[in-house]
This record gives C-alpha cells, sequence and structure tokens, in this order.
C-alpha cells in the first residue's frame, strides 16, 4: 500500500474512534494527566513557557491543556474535525487557536512559532516521508526554534496486536472500529534513529526514556 493510502486509512481510522480515544487513552482530565506524565511535563515546560506553540496531530486536546497552561499560544492543528470538535469542549486555560490542517503540509502555516510539540504522532509517520515532513516544518519554526516530539516505547498492547511489516520498514497494525478493519503504522524508532532524522537541522539533540510511562521524548534545538 501506497503511503498516500496508508495515511488516508489512518486518518479515516482516528476520524471513526474520535468518540472512544479518550477512553482508550485512560484520559479523565488534566489534573489527572499532569499528574502522571509530570517528569515529562517538567522537561518540557522551560521550552515551552511563553513561547508560540504549534501543535501537531493534537488529537482530542489532552496535551493541548499542558500546553496552554504555559505557552503564549498555541495552535493545536488536527486533520479530522472529529477529534477538534471533542478538544473544543475541553476547560482550557490559555491562548489557543483551533485548526483543520493536514501536517504534512505544515509549512503553509503562518504564525512565526517558536515551538513545534507532537504527542503519539512521530511513529505514525511513514518511513518514506519522514525526511519531507521534517524539512517543512523545519521551515515553519523561527530560526533557532525547537521541535518536541513524545510516543510511545513498545508495550504489551502493540505486542499483542495484529501487525506486519511493509515493504518500506514500516510497522503497520491492524486495527478495528465499528467492525472494519484500518492499517495503522505504529514504528517505535531507536534512539540513534530519532537523533540521525533530525541532525541536520539541530544545534542540539536531547532524549529521554521514561520506562515507567513506556515513553520516550525528542527535543531537538534548531540552529539559528
Amino acid at each position: 500500500m501506497k503511503p498516500e493510502d496508508l495515511i488516508r486509512q489512518m486518518n479515516a481510522y482516528y476520524d471513526r474512534r474520535a468518540p472512544d480515544h479518550d477512553r482508550f487513552m485512560s484520559y479523565t482530565d488534566n489534573a489527572n494527566m499532569e499528574a502522571l506524565l509530570k517528569p515529562i511535563i517538567d522537561i518540557i515546560e522551560p521550552h515551552i513557557t511563553d513561547r508560540k506553540v504549534l501543535e501537531i496531530a493534537c488529537g482530542t486536546g489532552n496535551w493541548t491543556q499542558v500546553l496552554a497552561k504555559r505557552a503564549r499560544s498555541v495552535v493545536a492543528t488536527d486533520v479530522n474535525e472529529s477529534v477538534l470538535e471533542i478538544a473544543r469542549t475541553k476547560p482550557i486555560e490559555g491562548n489557543v487557536t483551533f485548526r483543520a490542517h493536514n501536517a504534512y503540509a505544515v509549512n503553509q502555516l503562518q504564525g512565526d512559532f517558536d515551538v513545534a510539540f507532537a504527542a503519539d504522532w512521530w511513529s505514525h509517520i511513514p518511513k518514506s516521508m519522514l525526511s519531507p515532513f521534517l524539512r517543512r516544518l523545519h521551515t515553519a519554526l523561527s530560526p533557532g526554534g525547537t521541535i518536541i516530539m513524545l510516543d510511545m516505547t513498545v508495550r504489551d498492547l502493540f505486542r499483542d496486536e495484529p501487525s506486519y511489516i511493509d515493504e518500506d520498514g514500516n510497522r503497520v497494525s491492524l486495527r478495528e472500529v465499528d467492525g472494519r478493519e484500518y492499517p495503522v503504522i505504529k514504528n517505535f524508532p531507536a534512539e540513534s534513529e530519532l537523533r540521525e532524522m533530525v541532525s541536520e537541522y539541530a544545534a542540539s539533540i536531547s532524549y529521554h526514556e521514561y520506562d515507567e510511562l513506556e515513553r520516550w521524548l525528542l527535543i531537538c534545538q534548531l540552529k539559528s
């Protein structure tokens, strides 16, 4: 399946799953989320405080709430209006604009952003589209800006689900919603792969893993 077709299928999957997304992610409210993810939030907080933040693939707005409390402004984007509708209903402190936008056209956004943030997004990018995505993202940020990527490490849920490796080396999960099966890319990159992908643009790179939270965090400070 071509990367473009996989992306369409993934977008359709998350569109259909929107009403059940927060339950699937065990999200209850912002206070509990902040308490659970405090080790990660403490690391990213200095990078987002009083900054103009672009959030990619914001989904139902759970991380948007975290960002908005600290940032000067947040433009939170997602390709699916269904998840944005849910995000807009949540109590958010701060200056936030929600926009329906395709992440692969991030270079078309206007806003002079200081920071780009995405949670659980990198793992869904087809490997052949990582370089073009990062190149476009780089142009959307101010010189010396920051890219923050947060995603999942391998956990039992993913080990147990049906999946296959496609011709481009993507791990493709087969997930069902409303009786229909969708192919969903869910890659688990090594630290070395992540560092290599952003090295062209980076003045500095920091990487963290949180075993108890089953997550990794990459912070890339761009060249001025």
